[in-house]
Formats: structure tokens, C-alpha cells, sequence
């Protein structure tokens, strides 16, 4: 019996050493946004895992509930494209459709979504849509980023004003800046000031869905804002101090 016990445990040992245990997840990135009318959460994270492995995406979790990184639960979308509702979220995703690799020079991009599949995630409706690779990529733009003096924020959207650019070299000016909430976030220091907002927005068509823009956008305020002035809705707010987790 004890030899048996013996060959049980070895067992054991020799499958966790292969991969097949508990990953301990190393979490860099952590931000979580209440889903309106729920009382349910929507995280985005990035984290490393053993052998390098890396997972990032978005999870919804009831708010009582502790994150964890479930890699079953990952959302299928790389980003949303509205503001998560207790009735719908939506996002996009692409896939190959045969402009991967070389064929993507030679192929033509389409730039309507080429499957629409609807889902169920924590008893809220998912709807993904799924466009060619070729035609996701040439809408996406390079970072742009600004320092910016004062704000102001509506139901769906922020405007920044007097904004400089910082990353090219001709030093561009706007008065005016919109972005749609959905998938902003908030970067905080130790005192809740605002240090950084980050901005994924995406421009579907109206009435066809096609991808119009992709747009990365990273803002710094000239002056000092605190995380309360902006709201809950739309608007993801980085969690902090996050070790690994088993």
C-alpha cells in the first residue's frame, strides 16, 4: 500500500513538472470596470505564466469575487468597441482568412466583418465580430500621444482641449480631442492622481460594421486631476499591488 501511495505521489510530481499543475500567474497589468445595471466586473490584464507563457484579455467576474486568471474565461475579443452594458457587450477579433504571412501583400482587404457570433458571458449578451486580418490591420494607426490642458466628459465620450503632440517630431496642435468611453483607462499614483489615460477606440460603420478606426491614444494632463473626477461608466481604473497568484 505504501508503495502504491509512493507511486501516486511521483505521479503527481512528474505531471506538474511537464505542465500539466497549477500555473502561477505573474499579473503586470490589472483594470477593472463595473458593468452597468450588474453587479458584475469586466477586467482587462495582461500576465505571465510559467515556460514564458503570456495571456492578456478581458474576464467578467461578480464584483464580490476575487480575480484570478482563468484562461477558459478570456473573453474571444481583442477589443470592445462599446461601452458594456448589463445587456450587451460587443467587441472585435480578427482571423487569418488567408492574408497571414505572405499572402497579406498580395491579398485585398475587406473591411466588414466577415462572421457576427453571439454568445452568453455571465448571463449578459456577447456579440463578437470577427474580421478578416489584413483588413483589421490597415485601420490600425500608430500611437499618438498628447499632453493635454483640461477635459470634459459626457455620457459616452471625453474631450480634451489644447492638447500638443508629443511622439512626432512636427509638433502637432489640437484644440480639440473626442474619444468614445468603452475602453479607456486609468492610470493612477499612490495619492489617486491621474498620471496617465490610455485610449483604445474603435469606429464600427453605422450601418455596415465595417472597421473605419482603431485608434491608440495615450494622454498626459498639464495639470493635476483626481481618479474621482471622471465616472464609473465606460472607464476602466488600473488595480494595483496584484502579486502572482496559484
Amino acid at each position: 500500500m505504501n508503495f502504491k501511495i509512493f507511486g501516486l505521489i511521483l505521479s503527481l510530481i512528474i505531471l506538474c513538472s511537464c505542465g500539466f499543475g497549477i500555473t502561477e500567474w505573474r499579473i503586470d497589468q490589472l483594470y477593472k470596470q463595473k458593468i452597468e445595471g450588474t453587479s458584475n466586473v469586466i477586467y482587462y490584464f495582461n500576465a505571465w505564466g510559467g515556460r514564458d507563457s503570456n495571456r492578456s484579455g478581458f474576464i467578467i467576474l461578480d464584483s464580490t469575487k476575487h480575480f484570478q486568471v482563468e484562461v477558459e474565461n478570456i473573453l474571444p475579443i481583442y477589443h470592445l468597441s462599446q461601452i458594456p452594458n448589463q445587456n450587451n457587450i460587443e467587441g472585435i477579433t480578427h482571423e487569418c482568412y488567408g492574408t497571414c504571412g505572405d499572402p497579406y501583400y498580395k491579398s485585398i482587404p475587406i473591411f466588414k466583418p466577415m462572421k457576427v457570433n453571439i454568445s452568453s458571458e455571465n448571463g449578459i449578451k456577447l456579440t463578437t465580430r470577427t474580421y478578416q486580418y489584413k483588413g483589421y490591420s490597415e485601420h490600425e494607426r500608430g500611437l499618438e500621444r498628447y499632453v493635454f490642458e483640461k477635459f470634459k466628459e459626457t455620457k459616452d465620450s471625453l474631450f480634451f482641449y489644447n492638447l500638443n503632440d508629443v511622439e512626432s517630431m512636427n509638433g502637432i496642435h489640437l484644440d480639440e480631442l473626442k474619444v468614445k468611453k468603452g475602453e479607456i483607462y486609468l492610470l493612477s499614483d499612490k495619492n489617486d492622481n491621474i498620471r496617465k489615460i490610455i485610449v483604445d477606440d474603435v469606429t464600427l460603420n453605422s450601418r455596415t460594421n465595417s472597421i473605419e478606426k482603431i485608434r491608440h491614444v495615450t494622454l498626459t494632463s498639464k495639470n493635476k486631476i483626481r481618479n474621482k473626477d471622471f465616472s464609473e461608466r465606460g472607464i476602466f481604473r488600473e488595480i494595483k499591488n496584484k502579486n502572482r497568484q496559484d
